[in-house]
Protein backbone atom coordinates (compact mmCIF):
# COMPACT_ATOMS: atom_id res chain seq x y z
CA UNK A 1 0.00 0.00 0.00
CA UNK A 2 1.58 3.26 -1.06
CA UNK A 3 1.64 6.10 1.40
CA UNK A 4 -0.87 8.64 0.22
CA UNK A 5 -1.58 12.01 1.81
CA UNK A 6 -4.30 10.43 3.93
CA UNK A 7 -1.77 8.12 5.57
CA UNK A 8 1.08 10.53 6.14
CA UNK A 9 0.98 12.36 9.51
CA UNK A 10 0.52 16.09 8.86
CA UNK A 11 3.58 16.95 10.96
CA UNK A 12 5.80 14.61 8.95
CA UNK A 13 6.95 14.19 5.37
CA UNK A 14 6.55 10.89 3.58
CA UNK A 15 8.46 9.67 0.57
CA UNK A 16 6.86 6.38 -0.37
CA UNK A 17 7.50 4.18 2.68
CA UNK A 18 10.18 6.43 4.23
CA UNK A 19 8.62 8.56 6.98
CA UNK A 20 10.46 11.75 7.99
CA UNK A 21 9.34 13.03 11.40
CA UNK A 22 12.80 14.21 12.52
CA UNK A 23 13.53 17.71 13.89
CA UNK A 24 9.84 18.44 14.46
CA UNK A 25 9.82 19.17 18.21
CA UNK A 26 7.68 16.07 18.80
CA UNK A 27 7.09 14.72 22.31
CA UNK A 28 5.22 11.67 20.99
CA UNK A 29 5.22 9.62 17.79
CA UNK A 30 2.12 10.36 15.67
CA UNK A 31 0.03 7.58 14.08
CA UNK A 32 2.08 6.18 11.21
CA UNK A 33 1.15 4.52 7.91
CA UNK A 34 1.00 0.70 8.03
CA UNK A 35 3.35 0.34 5.04
CA UNK A 36 6.23 2.33 6.59
CA UNK A 37 9.68 0.73 6.26
CA UNK A 38 12.07 3.41 7.59
CA UNK A 39 11.17 5.87 10.38
CA UNK A 40 13.20 9.04 10.93
CA UNK A 41 12.29 10.26 14.43
CA UNK A 42 15.62 11.71 15.56
CA UNK A 43 16.21 15.13 17.16
CA UNK A 44 12.87 15.40 18.91
CA UNK A 45 11.70 15.41 22.55
CA UNK A 46 10.21 11.92 22.54
CA UNK A 47 10.28 10.11 25.88
CA UNK A 48 9.13 6.58 26.64
CA UNK A 49 5.56 7.72 27.27
CA UNK A 50 5.57 9.11 23.73
CA UNK A 51 6.08 5.67 22.17
CA UNK A 52 2.67 4.22 21.25
CA UNK A 53 2.05 0.50 21.72
CA UNK A 54 0.74 0.49 18.13
CA UNK A 55 4.35 0.64 16.88
CA UNK A 56 4.70 -3.11 17.32
CA UNK A 57 1.97 -3.62 14.72
CA UNK A 58 4.00 -1.90 11.99
CA UNK A 59 5.33 -5.17 10.66
CA UNK A 60 7.09 -3.75 7.60
CA UNK A 61 9.42 -1.39 9.50
CA UNK A 62 13.11 -2.29 9.08
CA UNK A 63 14.96 0.78 10.42
CA UNK A 64 14.13 3.31 13.16
CA UNK A 65 16.16 6.43 13.95
CA UNK A 66 15.35 7.59 17.50
CA UNK A 67 18.65 9.20 18.41
CA UNK A 68 18.83 12.51 20.27
CA UNK A 69 15.53 12.16 22.09
CA UNK A 70 14.61 11.85 25.78
CA UNK A 71 14.31 8.10 26.28
CA UNK A 72 15.19 6.80 29.77
CA UNK A 73 14.34 3.17 29.06
CA UNK A 74 15.04 0.85 26.16
CA UNK A 75 11.92 1.24 23.95
CA UNK A 76 9.38 -1.49 24.57
CA UNK A 77 6.96 -1.60 21.66
CA UNK A 78 9.28 -1.69 18.68
CA UNK A 79 8.19 -3.56 15.51
CA UNK A 80 9.37 -7.20 15.62
CA UNK A 81 10.49 -6.83 11.99
CA UNK A 82 13.16 -4.31 13.01
CA UNK A 83 16.69 -4.89 11.71
CA UNK A 84 18.37 -1.62 12.67
CA UNK A 85 17.73 0.61 15.69
CA UNK A 86 19.47 3.94 16.38
CA UNK A 87 19.17 5.05 20.03
CA UNK A 88 22.27 7.24 20.41
CA UNK A 89 22.15 10.36 22.59
CA UNK A 90 19.38 9.34 24.95
CA UNK A 91 19.56 8.46 28.65
CA UNK A 92 18.96 4.72 28.46
CA UNK A 93 20.38 2.87 31.47
CA UNK A 94 19.10 -0.70 31.40
CA UNK A 95 19.24 -3.31 28.63
CA UNK A 96 16.50 -5.82 29.57
CA UNK A 97 16.48 -9.28 28.05
CA UNK A 98 12.68 -9.40 27.75
CA UNK A 99 12.57 -6.20 25.69
CA UNK A 100 15.44 -7.18 23.42
CA UNK A 101 13.82 -10.58 22.93
CA UNK A 102 10.99 -8.82 21.10
CA UNK A 103 13.47 -7.93 18.33
CA UNK A 104 14.59 -11.34 17.02
CA UNK A 105 15.68 -9.99 13.61
CA UNK A 106 17.80 -7.13 14.97
CA UNK A 107 21.17 -6.84 13.19
CA UNK A 108 22.42 -3.36 14.16
CA UNK A 109 21.98 -1.64 17.51
CA UNK A 110 23.39 1.83 18.18
CA UNK A 111 23.48 2.80 21.87
CA UNK A 112 26.35 5.31 21.90
CA UNK A 113 26.12 8.21 24.36
CA UNK A 114 23.69 6.70 26.83
CA UNK A 115 24.01 5.72 30.51
CA UNK A 116 24.42 1.95 30.23
CA UNK A 117 26.59 0.39 32.93
CA UNK A 118 27.88 -3.18 33.18
CA UNK A 119 25.44 -4.08 35.97
CA UNK A 120 22.48 -2.61 34.06
CA UNK A 121 22.87 -5.08 31.19
CA UNK A 122 20.63 -7.96 32.25
CA UNK A 123 22.12 -11.44 32.32
CA UNK A 124 21.91 -13.01 28.86
CA UNK A 125 20.37 -9.78 27.55
CA UNK A 126 21.21 -10.63 23.92
CA UNK A 127 20.44 -14.35 23.97
CA UNK A 128 17.36 -13.87 21.76
CA UNK A 129 19.16 -11.66 19.21
CA UNK A 130 21.10 -14.28 17.22
CA UNK A 131 21.43 -12.03 14.15
CA UNK A 132 22.99 -9.06 15.93
CA UNK A 133 26.12 -8.18 13.92
CA UNK A 134 26.86 -4.65 15.07
CA UNK A 135 26.68 -3.28 18.62
CA UNK A 136 27.79 0.26 19.47
CA UNK A 137 28.14 1.11 23.17
CA UNK A 138 30.64 3.96 22.92
CA UNK A 139 30.55 6.63 25.64
CA UNK A 140 28.52 4.82 28.24
CA UNK A 141 29.42 3.81 31.83
CA UNK A 142 30.71 0.27 31.23
CA UNK A 143 33.35 -0.99 33.66
CA UNK A 144 33.85 -4.35 31.94
CA UNK A 145 33.15 -6.16 28.67
CA UNK A 146 29.45 -7.16 28.56
CA UNK A 147 28.94 -10.91 28.88
CA UNK A 148 26.70 -13.10 26.75
CA UNK A 149 27.25 -11.23 23.49
CA UNK A 150 25.78 -12.84 20.34
CA UNK A 151 28.04 -15.19 18.37
CA UNK A 152 27.14 -13.41 15.10
CA UNK A 153 28.69 -10.12 16.29
CA UNK A 154 31.06 -8.64 13.69
CA UNK A 155 31.62 -5.16 15.08
CA UNK A 156 31.72 -4.12 18.74
CA UNK A 157 32.45 -0.56 19.82
CA UNK A 158 33.18 0.02 23.50
CA UNK A 159 35.36 3.14 23.25
CA UNK A 160 35.27 5.86 25.91
CA UNK A 161 33.95 3.76 28.75
CA UNK A 162 35.53 2.83 32.09
CA UNK A 163 36.80 -0.64 31.23
CA UNK A 164 40.01 -1.38 33.16
CA UNK A 165 40.52 -5.14 32.75
CA UNK A 166 39.74 -7.75 30.11
CA UNK A 167 39.61 -11.35 31.35
CA UNK A 168 40.52 -14.31 29.13
CA UNK A 169 36.88 -15.32 28.53
CA UNK A 170 35.64 -11.81 27.64
CA UNK A 171 35.24 -12.54 23.92
CA UNK A 172 34.64 -16.27 24.11
CA UNK A 173 32.42 -17.50 21.27
CA UNK A 174 32.76 -14.32 19.20
CA UNK A 175 34.55 -15.98 16.29
CA UNK A 176 32.84 -13.67 13.74
CA UNK A 177 34.19 -10.49 15.34
CA UNK A 178 36.03 -8.37 12.74
CA UNK A 179 36.21 -4.96 14.39
CA UNK A 180 36.68 -4.17 18.06
CA UNK A 181 37.10 -0.61 19.32
CA UNK A 182 38.37 -0.10 22.89
CA UNK A 183 40.03 3.36 22.71
CA UNK A 184 39.56 5.74 25.59
CA UNK A 185 39.18 3.18 28.37
CA UNK A 186 41.30 2.59 31.49
CA UNK A 187 43.25 -0.31 30.04
CA UNK A 188 46.88 -1.09 30.62
CA UNK A 189 48.62 -4.04 28.96
CA UNK A 190 49.06 -5.98 32.19
CA UNK A 191 45.29 -5.91 32.68
CA UNK A 192 44.58 -7.72 29.43
CA UNK A 193 44.89 -11.50 29.72
CA UNK A 194 47.52 -12.91 27.34
CA UNK A 195 45.23 -15.07 25.24
CA UNK A 196 42.20 -12.77 25.30
CA UNK A 197 42.22 -12.35 21.51
CA UNK A 198 43.59 -15.78 20.64
CA UNK A 199 40.41 -17.21 19.08
CA UNK A 200 39.33 -14.06 17.27
CA UNK A 201 40.67 -15.21 13.92
CA UNK A 202 38.78 -12.59 11.88
CA UNK A 203 39.75 -9.59 13.98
Amino acid sequence: MAVGDSYCPSVCRCDEDFIYCNDRGLSAIPPLPPSATVLYLQNNHIDNAGLPTSLEHLTTVRVIYLYDNELDDFPMHMPPSLKELHLQDNNIRVLPRATLARLPLLEKLHLDDNSVSTVSIEDQAFVDNPRLRLLFLSRNHLSSIPSGLPAALEELRLDDNRISTIPTHAFRGLSSLRRLVLDGNLLANQRIADDTFARLSNL
